[in-house]
């Protein structure tokens, strides 16, 4: 297996996968997933002048446990096959890079349930345009259609929380359904959950929130809004609509004008939308591992900086409410949650965008440190071994 590090070139075997494995296809990892279907994702161009991402020096690499990490990230790219891409940053500089099987520096990689905080980032902006006129205003105010579920009463801070109550989740943030949802084309028989009849456009974002698929989903509205946290793909969701109202643009729109403009990227991205055109907004977000470096960047100096933005992500990337081990988010280390980010992990720093199957992407304002992950597989020591290298990291 050939490993391209930034650094120095390898072959490693590839050990044997271990037991209860949660895993994706390689190629959707790298981007695929937009090939599918007549949905027609948000295409995000290059920036005419790409912001400077650049590598560290001799100086900084022997710095601050830099030679370390790079010793212990290359360890773990070598141990965990399912790994398609990594990046360590320290101080604007990066000091490691890899790719592995199918990922490569011309891939978009696929960010699953980190697209949830990037999300947030769109509200932010949203918050501090004055297109949003609070955190707190009424979710059925702008959407009447949702004034049928708990997603009605729930306020901005309750969906960025995850702590509408609108339904009690099984696994990985969906609920529990009384029957199967859309069509497999070569077997005809349902899919489990709807993210597939989504990008095949058999199903949209509205069916979900308060259409036929809402009709199917059981044990609703568990919870007044803002009693409970408990993970759910869905508030993302109502958040695209939102967005929509309020400015005639989809959620992807919105952020390609105020986000990924300023974040100034060097290659092309894109993000998944329903066959209505609403972004998906809980996942589909994908862009090179380089791009997301400089979205790891930009967010670190916006983070430091006064004023509406900068005070919205020193909240959005704190705890806001505590994890209730409730439903499909039981098993989450993290003690805390933000707005659509993880906190309050106790073995390792910063704050935390996570996604199904081995997506990290790990900053720390305090050390300016930042860690970037994609992979395919998780089985057990695959996010362990992320949090051991992030916290050694930080001990020098």
């Amino acid at each position: 297996m050939k490993i391209a590090l930034f650094f120095a070139a390898v072959v490693i075997a590839a050990p044997a996968a271990e037991a209860r494995e949660i895993r994706m296809l390689e190629r959707f990892n790298v981007g695929d997933y937009v090939k599918f279907g007549p949905t027609k994702p948000h295409k995000f161009q290059p920036h005419s002048n790409p912001s400077v991402l650049t590598r560290a020096g001799n100086e900084l690499f022997n710095q601050r446990g830099n030679l370390e990490a790079v010793e212990a990230a290359k360890a773990y790219v070598a141990k965990y096959p399912g790994t398609t891409a990594m990046m360590l940053i320290d101080r604007g500089k990066i000091i490691f890079e890899a790719y592995q099987g199918m990922g490569n520096e011309a891939h978009e990689f696929y960010s699953m349930s980190i697209a949830k905080s990037m999300t947030s980032l769109a509200i932010g902006k949203a918050l501090c345009n004055g297109v949003l006129k609070s955190l707190d205003v009424l979710t059925g105010d702008i959407v009447p259609e949702l004034k049928i579920n708990n997603y009605g009463p729930s306020t901005m801070r309750h969906l960025l929380t995850m702590s509408s109550g609108a339904f009690m989740t099984v696994i990985g943030g969906r609920p529990k359904y009384r029957s199967g949802i859309g069509w497999r084309a070569k077997t005809g028989k349902p899919y489990g959950g709807p993210s597939w009849p989504i990008r095949l456009g058999q199903i949209t974002i509205s069916d979900v929130l308060w259409g036929k698929v809402w009709d199917i989903t059981e044990n609703k509205n568990h919870a007044a809004p803002g009693e409970v946290f408990l993970y759910r793909n869905t508030e993302p969701m109502v958040m695209s609509k939102i967005i929509e109202r309020l400015t005639g643009k989809s959620l992807a729109a919105y952020f390609d004008k105020h986000v990924w403009q300023q974040v100034r990227g060097a290659g092309t991205g894109h993000w998944e939308a329903d066959i209505a055109g609403t972004t998906l907004a809980m996942s589909g977000f994908q862009v090179s591992l380089r791009d997301w470096g400089r979205i790891a960047l930009w967010i670190l100096a916006e983070h430091k900086k006064p004023g509406c933005f900068g005070d919205y992500l020193r909240q959005a990337t704190t705890t806001q409410i505590k994890t209730s081990g409730l439903g499909g988010s039981a098993k989450t280390p993290f003690k805390g949650y933000g707005y659509q980010w993880w906190t309050d992990h106790p073995f390792a720093p910063g704050f935390w965008g996570k996604g199904h199957a081995g997506q990290e992407l790990a900053i720390n304002p305090e050390s300016q440190k930042v860690l970037i992950k994609f992979g395919y597989r998780v089985y057990p020591g695959v996010s362990s071994g992320i949090t051991k290298l992030y916290r050694n990291w930080h001990k020098n």
